[in-house]
């Protein structure tokens, strides 16, 4: 943030010397303490350098803008794409040195309520990247450095957690996709996070298994309006695959008559089946129709094999 700071205190020291030849004459002062403020001159700023508030003795730098009637901010950069090839370019840029045991971060956004609210929109971190090289825009960008555990994009809904190894992103609760989800998966299944561990039972596949009914079926288009909007949002794109094709599955209302532990209700209500739970049901199904087949292949060995020896009738 230093490189950010000296922007500004250049800035400034511009704006001081035409000051006694502009309007801003007598609203910007410095103090006995060498601390700025900027539309702030009736006592002593707090921060460094503050603007229309007296700021705050931790921060040296403390811009307020009050409540706005129309769009816009407090603070704005703006840097051109500049000349020559692959140089890095930044806006802003933050940066924070490690070192010592405390909690430290490169660039902090916060949008946050004491109480819930019904209307508005947060963004805590707005991230926007389109139209460079095709393949190479991103709103967002993390890069997990150095050799110690981590991820790059970590989310959170339950606070911080131990990151166990080294990863692109690790998330610490839900995650809800509403496109496709391409990835190898593995599914976690160690026997030492597991208790109550028993074999299943014929009960538990042979006859429950044989009334599920499999359906094939298309997406219903789900059309929702926000609170603080009248537009008409669409939880799918209707011209994705995804969308178009024709699915195969069952029905989680009828899956939970059968199976009511493989079926779970989501935060909107709505009913959703884990279908990876029913591969060890059906391999039970599987093996106990393959033991049925072994006794009547025996059978009709045993049968066989005494129809081979018996006399010729003449």
């Amino acid at each position: 943030m230093k490189s950010m700071f000296r922007l500004v205190i250049s800035a400034v020291t511009v704006v001081m010397l035409i000051a006694p030849f502009s309007p801003l004459n007598g609203q910007i002062k410095v103090f006995d303490n060498g601390n700025v403020g900027i539309k702030y001159t009736t006592s002593t700023p707090l921060s460094k350098l503050v603007l229309n508030a007296q700021g705050y003795s931790n921060y040296d730098a403390h811009f307020y803008s009050g409540s706005r009637s129309s769009s816009g901010g407090t603070f704005y950069t703006l840097i051109e794409s500049g000349t020559g090839s692959a140089l890095n370019i930044y806006s802003i840029h933050g940066q924070t040195k490690l070192g010592a045991n405390n909690y430290l971060v490169g660039v902090r956004g916060a949008v946050t309520n004491p109480t819930a609210l019904t209307v508005g929109r947060s963004y805590g971190i707005y991230g926007i990247a389109g139209n460079a090289q095709n393949g190479y825009n991103y709103g967002v960008y993390g890069y997990l450095y150095g050799a110690n555990n981590g991820a790059a994009v970590f989310g959170t809904s339950t606070g911080d957690a131990t990151i166990p190894g080294k990863y692109a992103g690790y998330f610490s609760g839900n995650v809800w996709v509403t496109g496709s989800l391409w990835a190898y998966t593995i599914t976690q299944s160690d026997e030492r996070i597991k208790t109550n561990i028993t074999p299943l039972e014929i009960s538990d596949s042979n006859d429950k298994i044989a009334s599920l009914n499999p359906v094939k079926y298309n997406l219903k288009q789900r059309e929702f309006t926000n609170s603080d909007s009248t537009t008409v949002q669409r939880l799918y794109d209707s011209e994705s695959e995804l969308f178009k094709k024709t699915k195969y599955g069952f029905i989680a209302q009828e899956m939970k008559e059968v199976y009511p532990d493989l079926v779970y209700i989501g935060d909107d209500g709505t009913l959703g089946i884990d279908y990876t739970g029913l591969i060890p049901i059906m391999v039970k199904t599987i093996q106990e129709q393959q033991k049925k087949i072994d006794e009547l292949e025996a059978i009709v060995r045993k049968i066989a094999l005494q129809l081979s020896v018996m006399p010729d009738k003449q």
